[in-house]
């Protein structure tokens, strides 16, 4: 008996429709002959298309929830992003930022304030699916989508007016969501954000104790 690729059958368990009769017969379908590329095919199209057509028949859910993934992000950049990466390069590396000014080495306070941004990434992630306990899989996707376009968008627009101006100044609650979108962090937002908001919710969503139906 084949067996289907497992990475992609938990994302349908997780993410895809609640359909049993479907997940069995797009298994019957792979053991009867498909190949890989068309049973990912098949359960990208099942994820996507079911997220999309929840958060369209429930779009004020959907607005509210993903407005509170960023809401957090904001808030825990706003009050803890700077003392938490600037405290960490100063222990780890003996940093501080009136010597970064004068010498100009940031390196330290770089590699520190990627971690908090991807740290607070997985916070957010975390609250969108405690927000959705009952159908979390497709507003996590969403939310997910939204970040994901954001980071594009912003690092294309500063990259656009730094070539213009020289520089563009980030507010600093800010400065944790895009700067990982940016040049000197190898763009690995672009990737590593999405990526990690989609595994912290996945674990998130498979830790849910099972919602009691509806009488």
């Amino acid at each position: 008996m084949k067996t289907p690729p497992a990475f992609a059958t938990v994302m349908l368990m997780c993410l895809g429709p609640d359909d049993e009769s479907f997940i069995g017969d797009l298994l019957e379908e792979y053991e009867s002959g498909r190949s890989r590329g068309w049973y990912w095919r098949q359960v990208l199209s099942a994820v996507l298309l079911g997220s999309a057509r929840h958060a369209a028949a429930h779009p004020v859910s959907a607005l509210i929830t993903v407005a509170m993934g960023w809401a957090t992000l904001l808030l825990a950049f706003f009050a803890f992003g700077d003392s938490t990466a600037g405290a960490v390069a100063g222990w780890v590396w003996n940093w501080n930022r009136e010597t970064a000014y004068a010498t100009h080495v940031w390196w330290p306070f770089q590699i520190t304030a990627a971690v908090v941004s991807y740290t607070g990434f997985a916070l957010s992630a975390l609250v969108v699916v405690l927000l959705n306990r009952r159908r979390a899989a497709p507003i996590l996707l969403a939310y997910t989508a939204s970040v994901f376009i954001v980071l594009v968008v912003s690092a294309v627009l500063i990259e656009m007016l730094t070539t213009r101006n020289g520089a563009v100044p980030v507010p600093h609650a800010l400065f944790y969501i895009v700067s990982v979108s940016l040049r000197y962090q190898w763009r690995s937002g672009l990737l590593l954000a999405p990526c990690i908001i989609l595994v912290v919710g996945f674990l998130m969503i498979r830790r849910q104790p099972p919602m009691p139906a509806s009488r």
